[in-house]
């Protein structure tokens, strides 16, 4: 199957709104507990409106891809640049967020996710950034064993408690 991988035009706005979404979805739908405290609805909404914010406001410090399969997209990776505040324990600075990674069901398990991290440590790199980011979910054992082969190492646990 053929893949292209491109960085993100101004036309793949709604395609990038829609993984977003997707992602969300998803996230939402592995948790081990629901949320019955919320209206999911009303998470999609702002998360449509922060994925259009994103995608209207990026910059030289923003990177979106999108790979598509057979001239359809199955996927998005987001990568960002910012600066980590003075008051971090962890370390301060400029750094990278590998912040989205989502591919649908399709396109899962042909190297396409392995395909779009590639290129965003390789934006890092030419970024001159030199510590990168990113969060996963505890029950998402699949993609941390994907970070953790690429030397990412767990460093902060969070807990919650529905009550």
């Amino acid at each position: 199957m053929p893949v292209l991988i491109r960085e993100a035009l101004d036309q793949d706005k709604d395609v990038f709104v829609e993984f977003a979404l997707s992602l969300s979805r998803f996230n939402r739908s592995m948790h081990h507990e629901p949320c019955h405290y919320d209206d999911f609805n009303k998470v999609l909404d702002a998360i449509r409106k922060n994925a259009e914010k994103a995608f209207d406001e990026r910059n030289e410090d923003t990177y979106i891809l999108i790979a598509f399969a057979e001239r359809k997209p199955v996927g998005y990776a987001l990568g960002s640049i910012f600066t980590q505040e003075e008051t971090a324990d962890n370390g301060t600075g400029r750094m990278g967020l590998f912040d989205q990674l989502f591919l649908n069901d399709a396109a899962r398990g042909l190297g396409i996710g392995k395909q779009l991290m590639d290129q965003v440590m390789d934006w890092f790199k030419k970024k001159d950034i030199h510590r990168v980011k990113l969060h996963a979910y505890s029950w998402n054992t699949k993609a941390r064993s994907i970070y953790e082969t690429y030397g990412f190492q767990e460093y902060a646990v969070s807990y919650e408690k529905f009550i």
